[in-house]
């Protein structure tokens, strides 16, 4: 694969990613330290399912270049926020499916766009009235419901338009919510920890899990030789 390593962005998911589920999410001080390093020299940023308010708990000294949040319907960049919805979701759409979600009772919170729905992720037969208004995301066992148009890809590739940025992608993620992610990269990475469905289509799975996996990748391309040492196919 032709790569021009002087321009690259890595688009990296947070959990089970660049954090793991045994220290609940918390990221490592290793971790903030390496990609703050690598964002000083190339873009970094962070996609994720979560909200700010979570990001802002969980991430603490972490500075990516930027943020994109709630599966890609959200980016804050340069100290500035970008909705990526029509008027009519929050207008209309959004209301008929919390209207659904709460006839079937289920248990749902409400981000700044999304919907996030605890263990639905195999409960999908009910909810399907719902993709009349929105689109439902699996990930691991929980479900989220997003306007329609918009993922992790979306929110990346916007990202691109909003600064210009022409170079190659790297996408880096462990499940269902990151073939989005996968879809617009130039290479794809699963960390040791992913799902066997994202390692078989990842060009590269790293030997650590979770966040010493991007330490990994992020090493390898701070050392110049990423396109030597890696078996791209």
């Amino acid at each position: 694969m032709d790569i021009d390593w002087n321009e690259i962005l890595v688009a990296s998911d947070y959990d089970r990613t660049l954090a793991n589920e045994e220290s609940n999410f918390v990221i490592s001080p290793i971790v903030v330290q390496k990609v703050n390093e690598f964002s000083k020299k190339y873009k970094f940023v962070v996609v994720s399912g979560r909200e700010k308010k979570f990001m802002d708990k969980l991430a603490v000294g972490l500075r990516p270049t930027a943020w994109i949040l709630e599966n890609g319907s959200l980016i804050f960049f340069d100290n500035k926020e970008f909705v990526l919805c029509e008027k009519s979701w929050f207008e209309r759409d959004r209301k008929k499916i919390i209207e659904i979600l709460d006839n079937l009772k289920a248990k749902y919170s409400i981000g700044r766009v999304i919907i996030y729905i605890d263990g639905y992720g195999s409960k999908l037969d009910m909810l399907r009235d719902i993709e009349k208004y929105g689109r439902i995301e699996v990930n691991r066992n929980d479900a989220m419901i997003l306007p329609k148009g918009v993922d992790k890809g979306v929110g990346v590739l916007k990202f691109k338009e909003l600064t210009g940025f022409k170079g190659k992608i790297i996408a880096v993620g462990d499940s269902e919510n990151d073939y989005a992610l996968f879809r617009i990269a130039d290479i794809k990475v699963a960390v040791a920890n992913a799902i066997p469905q994202i390692k078989e289509i990842a060009d590269i799975v790293t030997e650590k899990p979770n966040g010493l996996g991007v330490v990994e990748i992020l090493d390898k391309i701070l050392s110049g030789n990423f396109g030597k040492e890696v078996d791209i196919h």
